[in-house]
């Protein structure tokens, strides 16, 4: 079975550069039962979203840093979930 990551490298023709947020998010979540794992996805996605909403208010560098965190956090919690059905 093609993870996400197996696919985006084929559409793009090479090697994937993994952000170092969502590498260590990987890494750390590799440790966990998956309900964990998706606990903690909710989370990080409610904090995506107020980080998104706060860009919608005040476009900050802050604020759109901090989106790309969670969503960065998201991407290796579908990389360590991907790694498990493999």
């Amino acid at each position: 079975m093609r993870t996400w990551a197996d696919v985006v490298r084929a559409l793009r023709g090479g090697e994937e550069k993994v952000d170092p947020v969502r590498a260590k998010v990987a890494k750390r979540l590799d440790r966990l039962p998956t309900g964990d794992v998706l606990d903690w996805a909710d989370s990080v996605g409610s904090g995506l979203a107020k980080a998104l909403d706060d860009y919608r208010k005040q476009a900050t560098p802050e604020s759109l840093l901090e989106a790309h965190r969670g969503a960065q956090s998201l991407l290796g919690v579908l990389d360590v979930l991907s790694r498990r059905e493999a």
